[in-house]
C-alpha cells in the first residue's frame, strides 16, 4: 500500500474518534444507567432544531439543558458540571492514534470539525498524545450553526483551501455524512456505531468497521 497524493479529511470527532463509553458511570451514579445514549441523542436532536428554527446556541449549553430533562428531579447543575469535566477526560478509540498517523505518513491534511469547543477538542488531542495530527481544530461554534447544515461543512473546506469534491467527511454518523454530502464532499462512514448505514441518507463513498479501515482504504483509493 502505497504513499499516495494528499487527500483532504474533515473528522468528526465525538463517537468518530472519541468514545464516550466512559461517562455511563457518571449516568449510572446519578440514578439514570441507561442514560448516555439517550442525553447525547437529545442534545444532537435539539441542536439541530434549534439550527433549523434559525437560532444557535452552543454545546454546553444544549447538552446541559439536555441533560437535566433527563430527571429534573435529580439532575442539575452540579452533574452539569461534573458531566463536562468527564468529557475533558475522554480517550480515543484504540485505533485512531495510529490510524491518523497512518494518514498523516499518506500526506493527507485533517482538520476535526465538532459540535463542541475546539479548544477542549484541541486539549483532548493533547492528553492523547495525538496533537501534532491535524491541522486544525474546527467547530459549529465558528460558524453559529451546528452540523449537518452545510455551514460547517464549507467553513472546513475553507479551512483546508480545498474545494469541497476534493475533500472527505469521515464520521460514525449518517445524518453527518448527509450534511457533508449535501455541499458536494465526498463521505466516508465507520460502522462501529451504527451497524448499517441508513439508506435515507444515500451510501457512504468509503466505509469501514473503524477508523483504521476506513483510514487504510482511503490511502488505498
Amino acid at each position: 500500500m502505497g504513499v499516495v497524493a494528499v487527500k483532504a479529511l474533515v473528522l468528526d470527532v465525538n463517537e468518530t474518534l472519541f468514545s464516550l463509553e466512559s461517562l455511563d458511570a457518571l449516568f449510572a451514579n446519578w440514578g439514570v444507567p441507561d442514560g448516555r445514549e439517550l442525553w447525547f441523542a437529545r442534545t444532537l436532536r435539539n441542536g439541530f432544531a434549534l439550527t433549523g428554527a434559525g437560532t444557535y446556541r452552543t454545546f454546553p449549553d444544549v447538552a446541559g439543558s439536555a441533560l437535566i430533562s433527563l430527571a429534573p428531579e435529580r439532575l442539575g447543575d452540579e452533574q452539569v458540571r461534573e458531566l463536562f469535566d468527564a468529557f475533558g477526560q475522554l480517550t480515543p478509540h484504540p485505533e485512531v492514534a495510529d490510524a491518523l498517523a497512518r494518514a498523516r505518513s499518506a500526506g493527507m491534511d485533517m482538520v476535526t470539525l465538532s459540535v463542541g469547543n475546539a479548544s477542549n477538542v484541541e486539549r483532548l488531542f493533547q492528553r492523547a498524545g495525538m496533537a501534532d495530527l491535524v491541522t486544525r481544530h474546527l467547530s459549529c461554534e465558528d460558524v453559529q450553526r451546528w452540523k449537518p447544515s452545510p455551514e460547517p461543512y464549507l467553513h472546513a473546506c475553507r479551512a483546508l483551501e480545498t474545494d469541497p469534491a476534493a475533500t472527505w467527511m469521515v464520521a460514525a454518523h449518517a445524518w453527518d455524512l448527509a450534511g457533508a454530502r449535501g455541499v458536494g464532499m465526498r463521505t466516508a462512514w465507520l460502522s462501529r456505531l451504527e451497524g448499517e448505514f441508513d439508506g435515507n441518507f444515500g451510501a457512504p463513498d468509503v466505509s469501514g468497521r473503524d477508523v483504521g479501515e476506513v483510514i487504510d482504504r482511503l490511502i488505498a483509493d
